[in-house]
């Protein structure tokens, strides 16, 4: 009889290790393909744990990623509020969602994102005018699977 680990264990690891992988520096040239894997995670929770993730969870969980990126206080906070509730809305279609359909709502979600951050940067003055800006919502949905796949093992 296997048994797998339990979800409070992996809740706050997985968030984590995301944390850990946003912190990992790296050099300038491919520094704007990083998918969001803080945003990635909350949406896989999102879905397979509605009742102990949400938005006042994501809102956490942005304030701890503005602090850690020394970003603008409240960003990644309204960012990631918005992308949980944006997931608890599709929460009905994703149950019969294949891998590659669901990578396209994890496209649309960070793409989502991104507008939400680009346009609270924009307000602040602080905006960038790179088409590159885009490049996280690409990688973040080739990446899916595999943070899909990690993360399965640890719900139900």
């Amino acid at each position: 009889m296997s048994r797998r680990p339990s979800t409070l264990v992996a809740l706050p690891l997985s968030f984590f290790i995301a944390f850990l992988l946003v912190a990992l520096p790296l050099p300038q040239a491919i520094s704007y393909w990083r998918p969001e894997l803080v945003m990635m995670v909350l949406v896989f929770w999102v879905l397979n744990e509605p009742g102990k993730v949400g938005v006042w969870t994501a809102f956490t969980l942005g304030l701890l990623l503005d602090v850690l990126m020394a970003t603008t206080f409240g960003v990644h906070p309204l960012m990631l509020a918005v992308i949980a509730y944006l997931t608890r809305l599709s929460y009905r279609w994703v149950t019969v969602f294949s891998l590659w359909q669901t990578g396209g709502l994890v496209f649309a979600l960070v793409l989502a994102g991104l507008i939400v951050k680009r346009i609270l940067l924009g307000i602040l003055g602080e905006g960038t005018d790179s088409l590159l800006y885009w490049a996280p919502a690409l990688t973040s949905a080739l990446v899916w699977p595999t943070v899909m796949f990690a993360l399965r093992r640890f719900t139900r």
